[in-house]
């Protein structure tokens, strides 16, 4: 990295922290401009763009140019275009994406013996350890827990599927995932302690259905799992009851604000308690450094904005009618698996997602079931396709086949799409 480069990317993790700060403004005084935080957020991409990935940076391409088609078309229909929207759309998400990434400072799972346990427990401990720590620092549980699983000996298939199960369920109800910021900016309107209630069951479901299926027939015998301490827990479940607390006081504060909030206060509290000065120190460590490895993701979803934009404005300038008189279970059903397959085939779910809410929202879609359809769309595609960032990182870094990763979780994907519709329907009749 020449210098150049590295002064590029200290100044975009200043931008990025800026852009947090904006968006917790914004949630707390709405009157606080919103584009603040969406005009921060492109600049740092704009000034990351030669270090996105070249897949990550074809895809925010393309819907950059389909949603500004959609955007063009509008005025010259005459439609009224709100650019702020299009620029600012999932500023919130990403903030909350950028202050999660500070908790891995002070998340570190405990490992006791350093000797590896086998056997059924340790799988079922793994798999669990996996989602629930993975359910608030994300993509980093998977990280420090599988370099732990491969420091003396290769990543097995086994516990590959392991780690990608009980990581990418934590998308159906956590409120750190990025799924979570993704439905609620994508199904305005959903309620957060409904998708969380509806989304945990199903999370459970996968755990258990997982753990079940991967312990028969002794194949769990030669299973060496992480020798996590559940007590290193703690602050991810602090985390959910204090946003659940504020949530219930404040309940007019977007959630996603006091997810930000909460981060990177408990974060910075926490460093400052346990290590004082050199804990402060690692806090401005991290806005320079850590932040802008989101270079990938930050291009992503703000594309997706404008996406979601665009195509919201194209149907309201051409009178396009999808002949949808309601959005019931039926027709997530079939959302959801067309999204699923879509993933399966390369298609990151936030476009998939981000073009479903532009042209499902402004139907008057029940939120709360577009939101859910998100999510399990999320979980499970994140789940199944090779080319999701969970897969490629596991493929990379573990030198697992994308085809073996396929071929472990496709039955599994196919369950819990059943499960989903189930549980679609279910949702409506309790609503009725």
């Amino acid at each position: 990295m020449n210098i150049y480069q590295r002064s590029a990317q200290h100044a975009v993790g200043g931008l990025l922290f800026v852009m947090v700060l904006c968006s917790i403004l914004n949630g707390l005084w709405p009157l606080f401009p919103r584009y603040m935080a969406g005009a921060t957020g492109w600049l740092a991409a704009i000034l990351l763009a030669t270090s996105i990935p070249a897949a990550q940076r074809v895809q925010g391409i393309a819907m950059l140019v389909v949603g500004s088609a959609g955007l063009i078309y509008g005025l010259a229909s005459g439609v009224d275009v709100n650019f702020e929207k299009a620029i600012s759309t999932n500023q919130a998400m990403l903030a909350m994406l950028a202050s999660v990434s500070f908790l891995r400072l002070v998340t570190q799972p405990a490992i006791g013996d350093e000797s590896l346990p086998m056997g059924s427990k340790p799988l079922w401990r793994t798999l669990f350890g996996v989602h629930l720590f993975g359910s608030v620092i994300n993509m980093s549980s998977i990280v420090i827990i599988g370099d732990r699983l491969s420091a003396n000996r290769p990543m097995t298939p086994l516990q590959a599927c392991v780690l990608s199960r009980g990581f990418a369920m934590a998308a159906c109800w956590s409120p750190f995932f990025a799924a979570m910021g993704i439905a609620l900016s994508n199904a305005p309107g959903a309620q957060l302690t409904t998708l969380s209630l509806i989304g945990l069951p199903v999370a459970l479901f996968a755990l258990l259905l997982t753990g079940w299926e991967l312990t028969r027939k002794g194949k769990a015998d030669q299973f060496h799992g992480y020798p996590m301490q559940f007590t290193a827990l703690w602050i991810p479940g602090l985390l959910a009851v204090l946003l659940m607390l504020l949530h219930h006081l404040w309940p007019t504060i977007p959630i996603l604000t006091l997810i930000s909030l909460l981060a990177l206060s408990v974060s910075l509290l926490l460093l400052l308690l346990k290590y004082r000065v050199a804990g402060f120190t690692a806090y401005q460590q991290h806005i320079r450094l850590g932040l802008p490895k989101m270079s990938g993701e930050l291009l992503l979803f703000l594309s997706a904005g404008v996406l979601a934009t665009g195509i919201a404005v194209a149907i309201d300038a051409s009178k396009v009618s999808f002949g949808i008189s309601q959005f019931g279970a039926y027709e997530a059903s079939l959302i959801l698996i067309c999204m699923v397959v879509v993933s399966v085939l390369g298609i990151h779910p936030v476009i998939s997602i981000a073009t479903a809410g532009g042209i499902f929202s402004p139907l008057g879609a029940d939120p709360n079931l577009l939101g859910i359809t998100f999510l399990m769309t999320w979980a499970i595609g994140v789940s199944t396709t090779p080319l999701s960032g969970l897969h490629l990182m596991i493929q990379g870094r573990y030198n697992i086949r994308a085809l073996t990763l396929l071929r472990l979780n496709a039955g599994f994907a196919t369950v819990m799409m059943g499960c989903a519709v189930v549980v679609m329907h279910g949702y409506e009749l309790w609503m009725l």
